[in-house]
Parts: structure tokens; sequence; C-alpha cells
């Protein structure tokens, strides 16, 4: 139904996600695309002299070339929106070097093949997650293609894609099935979005053997009992059971299987039970591994019970990008207002929180407890999934801004920008300093008097006025619906309605976290509230200081204050989100990071 602007559509032009995009844009081109390549051409026995990376591009690391596919993905993205030249031509280096990797059967990784036998001699011990590294630089081709026009990008996809479907046409069922068997806490055996992916390969060649192999990676233990109406989510690792989830919308958006749907409108409602204020999930699982990821991170809990997730580990990054990445598709069914708004709290409180506002290097973890602090990615020492993930959704920051249908066009979020409706011969440009200034002007630009329908959140509106004049709103299913003729120069003036109040961690007794609208607040600083501050007069106690930038402090009559302001400003400070009225929420202790790496994803016996 609603649709996203292509990436070359949107501009942004605010001083908050305009800028930590553009961190991410200045790091990528300053990238050394040798060290970059160092462990795929090692791998493929070509020289190189390149300074290896550390982290989770280390030579000894299983997850070695995730960031490459990542990386190839994002400058071809940059590269079609802005226009980069720099950035295409380092896209159009890294094709060419995949190309000299490349072996004859197809197979093109920065790990030896080897891997792929071991893991299907031994299923899902001793390998970490190969296939999730092969989704990984398979999608950064395909977006070599689809963003750059690269031909040579889509062969060598291809080819991966073909070459994966000749070793799993040599597996028995039961086979596969172990391979794919993600139902352990701690899975080392992982596959990503690939069968996202190679949908999208279908799509473009029309090859049958690919939509075969994509079928391989929807699972029925979950795709089936989804679709059934069954929470199966307890206990399972978030962030490999999401890509599933896309995989299988995209599946329905080519065949038109039911069921497909089914699953994907029935995982939502469980998702909600199991997510926190700032629109993201993933913690602990309820029958962790003690010494492993489940003890503390990257899975999901029984629906509802959060009451004991906030271990420091919660709120992965990449989950966040994939929720989004589900919300977009939910809407395109629907239309329903209810994706809209968890699509733009996820914006501001997840997506934008999760990059360094002086890096816009990401975040693993977002933690919410109580003074806890922001731990960002190393230039060139750390590499995580969320690094990567995260450098990607930098240079896709200008979505779901701006949605489209035909001759309507909905405003999702106040972030200044500027959408082009090429179809409608439209411009649209957004000026707003929002959440610092309830405000928004829109400014038409418009080739002759065009028809259109603009739809605004209706909870998000206190007045409209167009040309100066106010007008009647007029409601429709949860929108303000503006319907008229366009000229040029037209303007549109929104004061925006947003209130302040507590989201309640689900499953706790008096944890709570604070909203201004749909912006998530932090208590910055290990400070208690002054005495007599309780959850019920919070709200009313909390005053908004005539500050530039959006801040609200609460205090007492001897002047002591506690200080608010938006998470995604939080850099360096410690902070609080979830306040505990009880002290029985969750233990007062400082933060300490889920372990990386796949040591971390060992099977211990002890069991929590």
């Amino acid at each position: 139904m609603f649709e996203n602007f292509n990436l070359n559509e949107v501009k942004l032009t605010d001083k908050v996600f305009a800028r930590r995009r553009e961190l991410v844009k200045n790091y990528i081109s300053e990238f050394d695309v040798d060290r970059l390549m160092h462990t795929f051409k090692i791998n493929a026995g070509i020289p190189s002299n390149a300074e290896p990376l550390g982290g989770w591009e280390d030579i000894e690391c299983g997850l070695r070339g995730h960031f490459a596919g990542h990386f190839l993905s994002t400058c071809a993205k940059f590269a079609n929106a802005d226009g980069d030249k720099l950035l295409a031509n380092k896209a159009f280096e890294i094709i060419d070097i995949m190309e000299l990797c490349a072996q004859p059967n197809g197979y093109l990784s920065a790990f030896e093949e080897g891997k792929l036998d071991i893991l299907e001699f031994e299923e899902n011990r001793n390998v970490w997650a190969p296939y999730y590294t092969l989704h990984k630089i398979m999608q950064g081709l395909v977006d070599g293609y689809l963003y750059l026009g690269s031909s040579k990008s889509l062969t060598l996809a291809l080819n991966l894609a073909l070459y994966i479907h000749h070793r799993f046409e040599k597996l028995s069922y039961w086979k596969i099935d172990g391979i794919l068997r993600c139902t352990k806490v701690n899975p080392v055996n992982e596959f990503g979005g690939i069968g996202d992916t190679v949908y999208t390969l279908y799509e473009l060649t029309g090859d049958s053997r690919l939509f075969e192999l994509a079928s391989r990676f929807d699972r029925a233990y979950f795709v089936d009992q989804l679709g059934a109406g069954h929470d199966v989510l307890e206990n399972l690792h978030a962030n490999t059971h999401l890509p599933m989830v896309i995989a299988a919308m995209h599946r329905y958006s080519i065949s038109g299987e039911a069921k497909y749907k089914e699953m994907a409108l029935n995982f939502y409602p469980f998702l909600q039970g199991r997510t926190f204020a700032n629109g993201n999930n993933s913690s602990k699982a309820t029958a962790y591994i003690k010494g492993g990821v489940s003890e503390k991170s990257e899975h999901w809990g029984g629906h509802g019970k959060l009451g004991d997730a906030l271990t420091g580990g919660e709120s992965e990054s990449c989950c966040a990008h994939n929720t989004e990445r589900i919300l977009e598709r939910l809407l395109g069914w629907s239309g329903a207002i209810e994706y809209l708004d968890h699509l733009e709290t996820l914006k501001y409180n997840a997506i934008l929180n999760s990059a360094s506002s002086k890096t816009g290097l990401s975040q693993y973890h977002q933690p919410m407890g109580s003074c806890v602090v922001k731990k960002f990615s190393e230039p060139y020492d750390s590499f995580w999934c969320c690094t990567a993930s995260g450098i990607e959704a930098m240079s896709e920051l200008q979505k779901n801004i701006w949605f489209k249908s035909e001759g309507t066009i909905i405003l999702n979020a106040f972030i200044s920008s500027t959408v082009t409706w090429r179809e409608k011969n439209v411009i649209i440009s957004q000026t707003s300093e929002f959440p610092d200034r309830p405000t928004t002007r829109l400014d038409f630009k418009v080739a002759s008097p065009t028809g259109l329908r603009l739809l605004l959140k209706k909870k998000a509106i206190k007045a409209v006025k167009i040309n100066s004049v106010p007008i009647d709103l007029m409601e429709d299913n949860g929108y303000i619906v503006i319907d008229r003729i366009f000229k040029d120069c037209d303007i549109i003036d929104i004061d925006i309605n947003v209130d302040l109040y507590l989201v309640p961690l689900q499953g706790s007794e008096g944890v709570s976290a604070v909203m201004y609208g749909n912006i998530l607040l932090a208590q910055v600083g290990r400070h208690c509230l002054p005495e007599g501050i309780v959850e019920r007069i919070l709200l009313e106690k909390l005053i908004k200081l005539p500050t530039k930038e959006l801040e609200f402090v609460v205090g007492d009559d001897r002047g002591s204050q506690v200080k608010f302001i938006p998470l995604y400003r939080v850099e360096e400070e410690e902070y609080t989100v979830y306040l505990d009225w009880k002290g029985k929420g969750y233990p007062q202790s400082s933060f300490s990071c889920a372990k990386d790496g796949s040591s971390a994803y060992a099977q211990p016996t002890a069991i929590g």
C-alpha cells in the first residue's frame, strides 16, 4: 500500500541525522580497500601486504569477510543517493577484487571452503556462522548491481548462490535440517538473511534453482508454527530469526502463499511483547547458558516478561535494523498507523541512537538500565556484526521519513529533509527543529497545480496552517488528511502535539521510562531523583528548560536537580533510561558489556 521513496529522492538537511550519516560516509571514503580485502586475497592465494584488520575481521575470526559485504552495500547506497563518484569507484574496486578472488566453482569468501565441509559434517559445532557471512558478501554484490548497475557484481552473486545450491543438492533433508535448525541458545550456525537475498536474485534472473535454494532457508519450525498462530519466540536467537521473517515476507510477495503473510502478521504482536521503549528487542534467554551470549543478550525471553532483561546487553543494534525492515513491509501491506509509530520510535531511539555523534560508528548493544554507558565500535579493531549493519544503516538513514502510494504521501517524522516525488513532479522541503521545537514547515515546489493527499499522524498534530490560514483538521483512520490542489510555493505550518508520558518495562513492577512524544529520554549522570519524586508525580514535576536543545530537569526545594535529555544525544555520560521506583526491577550496577566473539557462543553445561 505504502512504500519508501528511493534513496536518491530524499535528502537529509537537519543537524543530527545528516551529521551522523556524513560521519560514516567520511569513514568509508577514507577506508583502505587493500586492508578491507586482505583476507579475501589471502584465502584465494593472492599475495597481500596490507595491514590486517582486527576484531571480527581478524585473519583467525570465523566471521571474517562479513564487514566487506556490508561495506560494499554501504558504498553502493551512498554513491546512488548522493551521486558520489569516489564511493562508486570504491565499490567497483571491491567488486573487481572479489572477481579475482572468486573460485571457478563460484565460491567467494574470506574464509576457506573447507569450513562448509566441517559444518556439514558436524552440523552446528566448531564453525561460526559461515552462511551468515556468505549472505553479507552476496547482498553486497546484489546491491552493487541494484544501486550501481554492475553486471559483474550480479554475476558474482549469482555464481555464489548457485555454488550454495549445488552443495545443498547433495545433502539429505535431515542434514539440511541440522545445519539450518537454529533452535538452541547461542547458535553458531546463524545464517542471516540469505533467503531474502536469494529471493531477490530469483526475481532478477527468473532461475527456478534460486527459488528452490531460498526456500531451503524458510524453516518450518519457525515459519509454520508462527503461521499457525503459535508464539515460538521464547529462547530463540533474535537476529537469526528476524531475517527469516523478512525472507518469508519476500516469498509472499513473489508467490502469494498465504501462510507466509500470516506468519509475519502473527509474528508482530509476539515481538511487541518483547519490545523495549526504544522500539527494539533482544536480551537474555529464559533458559540461558551461563557464560554464553544467551545469559545477557541477543535472545528473546517470554512474552511480556522483560523484568529481568536490563542486563547491559539488551537491544542489539542489528535487531533494530531488521525490525525496521519488517515494519516497512508491514506498512506496505496495510498502512496501519501503529507501524508508522513504531518506525518513528525506532528511528530516533534505536537506529539513530545506535551511532556515535562523534564517529558515526555503532553500538553493539544499547543498554537502558541504571547508570549505564554506551560503547561504540573502534574504526579498525571491532567490526562487530553491529559495526557492519551500523554503517549500512547510516547510508539509508533518509528512509522512513516519507512514504508514498499513488496520489498520497505520508509524513512520518519531523526531520528536516527534502523529498522529490518524481512521478508527480513535486518537491517538498521540510524544515524542523523537532524535538527541540514543536513545529515544522513544509514548502511545496510544483511544476503545475497538482492534486495530492497528504497524511499526517493524528496524535502528533495540534494545528495546521496552509499559507498562514488555519484549517479544520479532517480525520480518517488515525490520520489527518489534507486533500487539495497544491500550487507552487504553498506552505504548510504544523504545530506538533507532543506530551510527556511513562512507558512501563513489560513484566516489571514499578520500572518505567520517560517519553516525550516518540522521543525516549534518559536521565543523565549518577544521580538519584530528589526526595519525594515518585512515579505518579514525575511528569508534572519535569520542567522543560528554555535551552537550544531539548532538556528537562526535575528538582527539589534545596536546589538539587536531575537532568533528562533525548537518549540519542547521550555520548559518553552515564545515563539511566528505565527508572526503578521500588528498587526491585533491576540491580543498581554499573554497565558491563556482553562478551563479544565466537567464544561467547560455546555450549557450557550450567543452565540458568
